[in-house]
């Protein structure tokens, strides 16, 4: 084969002439040594005149044609049978699943191990041995060629998708749709995916907008299972998923994010267990963390508590070790001892998987500003990173002005890389006066917020009173606040009469959960569960609901949306109608965008 022989340093502007003038031969693969570069060319006219450091030499170069599954199956089956061999078939991660037609079932294991041959990353091939079927969409396969397994990881749009592709339901082929809707997505918005899987949709919208959150509901346990290991895969944290019916889940929605306070020996914890709680907060009392031993204990409780799916956020002691201050805005000389019962406290977070982590105070209880600096407490937080201490902290505001006015707060979450605040209103009361739904929508729109949900009486400094006995009306607050703990004092902290009393006034307040956003990817049933959606949307709100049909039919969606907009009271305008790929001949699966008024 002639080619130029070229000096790998005077190669680049060489190759974009070849191409510009039509003198590179793309029939041939380029061949380059230690030293020099062949490129193949189709002729030498007029090149030496141009290029004199070129030499033109003949040399042996591999052709550009790829093999194809054709060529590999010409000698083993007959021109009829290489018909029916699949051209179109789903690759799931390191698995490629084939439908094998009736024709060449018993040539399915040669034409399997071709299609391994070809295709390098592929460790199984498979064939579907029936229809998506069943409550949970799932598709049987049978495994042809390669490893015998069933689970990969899935790549696309910047995240890693975890799953047994015959027990969850899934296709790579949505893809781009998926690309699409996280186009559409705005910064702040509240998004919930029905029938959400193994997670791709909420996990791909998660990790590619500016979402406030994401909800996800999967009837499937399995699927669901996936999903909590994808979240965990893809180290995001503003995902919730949740496993059962989506008509039984939607209605009580959210209100798994709301805590109740107990310490976390047996005693205090029974009566808080016994009202079924999503989740409780842990305060741990002065020398608790300091020992090994009820350190080990408070693993045990909270281990107990995993088994009922309970949650659990942990309260700093107010004190560790010789009494000593730990809170976080002192001078960065004296912070060692803080941040060594931090990683004690973390230990028991990375440990268990149901603690979501742990508050502790920039403050002490009490208001001598001089003790405590803002700019102590920004050094504090890049040190608590460097030791990878942040991701999981609560930052609690107090009775002080650092960290406890609207102003020093904003200030510390814009200069800091906390991710997350502990919003305590009587503290906010003590040191502020008052607080209006905009001051406080003002914070908790900037970070994410875990709340101590209390009240604070007029004209005292008394740390916290009862939701009904304060300054604040929590009717005006209760649609905003979206996870905390109910902290009330009760006269007995083991019965806790008066903290779940008001634990329970505050969730009847509290709306129904809603969203920007909902998505519908079931396009087979989806019609069934558009009320729900409807209920779950806030005004001019977007759903995007799925269906297969006809090209000739597309309209029919259309009348489902306005028949239950009409039920539902509400008003719909269709934005557009997107075809996102064939199902079957001549029937497209779509998505119908629209907004409700």
């Amino acid at each position: 084969m002639l080619t130029i022989k070229v000096p790998l340093r005077k190669a680049e502007n060489l190759k974009n002439y070849l191409l510009d003038n039509c003198f590179f031969n793309k029939e041939y693969e380029i061949s380059k040594d230690k030293n020099f570069i062949y490129f193949p060319i189709n002729e030498k006219k007029n090149l030496k005149k141009k290029f004199p450091f070129i030499e033109f030499v003949s040399k042996e170069l591999k052709g550009t044609h790829k093999l194809t599954i054709r060529d590999l199956l010409k000698d083993k089956l007959t021109k009829k049978e290489l018909n029916l061999v699949p051209s179109a078939f789903d690759v799931i991660g390191g698995i490629i699943i084939l439908e094998i037609k009736q024709g060449i079932v018993k040539k399915e294991k040669i034409i399997a191990e071709a299609f391994l041959k070809l295709n390098k990353n592929i460790k199984t091939v498979a064939k579907k041995e029936g229809i998506h079927k069943g409550v949970y969409r799932v598709q049987k396969l049978k495994i042809l060629a390669g490893i015998s397994k069933k689970e990969t990881i899935y790549k696309e749009n910047n995240v890693k998708i975890k799953l047994d592709v015959e027990n969850v339901y899934f296709s790579p082929r949505l893809s781009s749709e998926r690309k699409r809707i996280m186009t559409l997505v705005k910064p702040k918005e509240s998004i919930l995916v029905m029938f959400s899987g193994c997670g791709p949709y909420p996990l791909v919208l998660s990790k590619n907008t500016k979402a406030k959150e994401v909800y996800g509901v999967e009837i499937n346990p399995i699927a669901h299972k996936y999903a909590l290991e994808n979240l965990k895969l893809n180290k995001l944290n503003n995902i919730s998923f949740y496993c059962g019916d989506v008509k039984e889940i939607l209605p009580k929605m959210g209100f798994d994010k709301f805590a109740l306070k107990s310490r976390w020996d047996k005693k205090h914890l029974e009566s808080k267990v016994k009202q079924n709680p999503f989740m409780i907060e842990f305060y741990t009392p002065k020398g608790d963390i300091e020992s090994d031993k009820t350190v080990k204990k408070i693993d045990q409780s909270i281990k107990k508590l995993a088994k009922k799916q309970i949650k659990i956020m942990i309260h700093m002691p107010l004190a560790y070790k010789d009494e000593k201050d730990i809170s976080l805005a002192q001078h960065p000389d004296r912070i060692s001892n803080t941040v060594e019962c931090m990683k004690k406290i973390n230990r028991l977070n990375k440990n268990n998987e149901n603690v979501i982590g742990y508050v502790f105070h920039p403050t002490h209880n009490h208001n001598k500003s001089d003790k405590y600096k803002e700019e102590w407490l920004l050094q504090n937080l890049s040190t608590l990173e460097k030791e990878g201490l942040l991701n999981s902290l609560y930052l609690e505001n107090c009775i002080n002005p650092v960290f406890g006015t609207k102003k020093s707060i904003l200030n510390i979450i814009k200069k800091s890389n906390l991710k997350h605040i502990c919003f305590d209103f009587a503290h906010f009361m003590i040191v502020n006066k008052n607080l209006t739904v905009k001051d406080y929508k003002d914070i908790t729109s900037k970070i994410d917020v875990y709340n101590h949900i209390n009240n604070q009486k007029p004209n005292s400094e008394e740390h916290s009173c009862g939701l009904r006995e304060g300054n604040l009306d929590f009717r005006e607050f209760a649609e905003y606040i979206n996870k905390g703990c109910v902290e009330v004092f009760s006269k007995s902290e083991i019965t806790a009469k008066e903290q779940i009393q008001d634990w329970k006034y505050f969730l009847s307040i509290k709306p129904r959960k809603k969203f920007e956003r909902v998505l519908m990817p079931l396009p087979k049933s989806a019609g069934d569960f558009l009320d729900l959606a409807l209920n779950s949307i806030k005004p001019n709100g977007m759903i995007h609901f799925y269906d297969f049909l006809k090209e000739n039919e597309f309209e029919k969606a259309r009348e489902k949306i306005i028949k239950a907009c009409k039920k539902a009271g509400k008003k719909a305008k269709i934005l557009r109608i997107v075809k996102c790929g064939q199902h079957a001949p001549r029937v497209f699966r779509i998505c119908v965008d629209f907004k409700v008024y």
